[in-house]
């Protein structure tokens, strides 16, 4: 196909899919190994890119295992004195004992696949990224699990989250091979590459462009002078110099994701990453980029980001491209191809975060999650200043007691009895049916089901400008209004999906 035909089925695709939207709206990796597999999908929107002005976050969280998606609310504490936190492998972290209230998606059992904003607008989310490093360089076990829910207790912006995370790695030593560490909050948003061991560095994305993360870094030229837009390890290039992965003579300037990234050794139109980063590249810009290009760390989109429009890509499977595997559903299910897409097998949860100070402080931090495969169900409106989450949502305690915690998220048993209760596991019901009859079933969601999200879409802004109305003259009243919102949201979803397997004679 030529380059002008698959531009034309790019922009056909993705006009007719915000078409659609707008009308019809890892298991843990053990030290001293690698990880092939991706994992994981993001894209960052500065906030003069988005069409309201707010800091914007999309995720897709990928994973394997026997787990569930669990949403929690923990609110803030204070023990009055020192707290010594547990860093879950004989370390531990010393702070004042103040907390953050956040708002937690968790993947239950799994070390690095929860995904956290706290009462500040601090977000934190991250994807797997293999690294060159191979040695171990670790005191006390090291940091892992708790890096994330220390930034989200304890930093109150993303700058701050940023220095914090970078200082744990430094102290601790990071326990897996790599990660980038999405970080955003009302005014700005982050990417920090953690590297085994304790090097790390972060770079801010330009308010004005957006940035899109698969399985590989996304960091390139980085300039340490520059403390406004970068931070990180200050001996970073010394350190690639000396492991023998840059040499300004053979590499020329330097360029962190070609020092640090463990190179693939496919083809670029089957590395899940390379194909997944330039489907994001292509749908944001509207323009033509080449598989396997030298991408940059951020650019700027076509059009002002919706979250319209970063639901759909979080679906993506190609669709109207020349990798389109399935020929329109016709061949089985477009998340099990040769090619790995936005929307996955192992897809496990999805949001849209949009942060903005503009609004009221009950919805400033405003989100869209799908609790299952992006694809198959539907994204629900929730915002961090609901007093308390549906039923359906989520199980466990509220509280900051880390022994509590990390029992409830790695015990298997914690929950089992329980699960039903939750709308992931109704998600996952009729998930499955789908995966079995694609083609068919996908017609029957866009019939029953997605004309939901398209309602919860189309009166959204109503609710928000009422919601603002009424805040200014009865708080009371107001909290109230949202918190019947909410769950009027879940309740509807849940009581469809229970509809919808039964019909599938479940």
């Amino acid at each position: 196909m030529s380059g002008h035909r698959r531009t034309m089925f790019v922009l056909a695709h993705l006009v007719s899919t915000l078409v659609l939207l707008a009308a019809a709206p890892p298991q843990e990796t053990p030290p001293a190994t690698h990880s092939r597999a991706g994992e994981c999908y993001t894209v960052l929107v500065g906030r003069n890119a988005s069409a309201d002005g707010s800091v914007m976050v999309a995720h897709n969280e990928d994973t394997r295992g026997d787990l569930f998606v669990n949403l929690r609310k923990i609110r803030p504490g204070d023990t009055g004195g020192r707290r010594r936190v547990a860093l879950r492998h004989g370390g531990h972290y010393e702070t004042d004992g103040r907390t953050a209230g956040f708002l937690w998606i968790e993947a239950t059992g799994q070390v690095f696949c929860d995904s956290l904003v706290n009462e500040h607008g601090v977000l934190i989310t991250s994807n797997s990224c293999s690294s060159r490093e191979t040695a171990d360089d670790c005191t006390d076990g090291g940091i892992d699990w708790m890096l994330r829910r220390l930034a989200a207790e304890r930093a109150v912006s993303a700058r701050d989250a940023v220095r914090m995370a970078g200082d744990l790695i430094e102290t601790y030593g990071y326990r897996s091979s790599g990660r980038t560490y999405s970080i955003a909050d009302k005014k700005e948003a982050w990417m920090l590459a953690a590297v085994r061991g304790r090097h790390w560095f972060a770079q801010r994305v330009p308010d004005d462009e957006t940035a899109v993360i698969p399985n590989h870094y996304a960091l390139r030229r980085i300039r340490p002078d520059d403390a406004d837009n970068f931070l990180g390890s200050r001996d970073i290039v010394d350190y690639a110099l000396r492991n023998g992965w840059y040499d300004e003579e053979r590499d020329g300037p330097f360029d962190f994701k070609k020092a640090f990234g463990l190179p693939s050794e496919r083809d670029p139109v089957f590395d899940e990453n390379t194909l997944r980063h330039w489907r994001g590249l292509t749908l944001l810009t509207g323009s033509e980029w080449a598989i396997g290009g030298d991408y940059p760390f951020s650019v700027k989109p076509a059009a002002k980001v919706t979250a319209e429009m970063l639901m759909a890509l979080l679906r993506d499977h190609y669709e109207g491209t020349e990798y389109d595997a399935t020929l329109g559903y016709t061949t089985g299910s477009p998340n099990r191809t040769k090619y790995r897409t936005i929307c996955t097998a192992t897809t496990i949860n999805a949001f849209v975060a949009s942060l903005s100070s503009a609004r009221p402080e009950p919805i400033s931090i405003s989100m869209w999650v799908a609790l299952g495969k992006p694809d198959t169900t539907v994204f629900l409106p929730l915002y961090y200043g609901v007093e308390n989450l549906p039923p359906s949502a989520g199980l466990g305690t509220d509280t900051h007691d880390d022994e509590v915690l990390a029992r409830q998220h790695f015990d298997d048993e914690e929950f089992k009895s329980d699960r039903h209760r939750l709308l992931h596991s109704r998600i996952l019901e009729l998930e499955k049916a789908v995966e079995a009859d694609y083609g068919s079933m996908y017609e029957k969601l866009k019939r029953e089901l997605l004309p939901v999200e398209r309602d919860f879409v189309a009166t959204r802004p109503k609710f928000e400008a009422d919601f603002t109305a009424l805040f200014f003259t009865n708080k009371q009243e107001a909290q109230k209004l949202l918190d019947t919102y909410v769950d009027a949201a879940f309740e509807k979803v849940w009581i469809l999906l229970g509809a919808l397997s039964d019909g599938n004679g479940k």
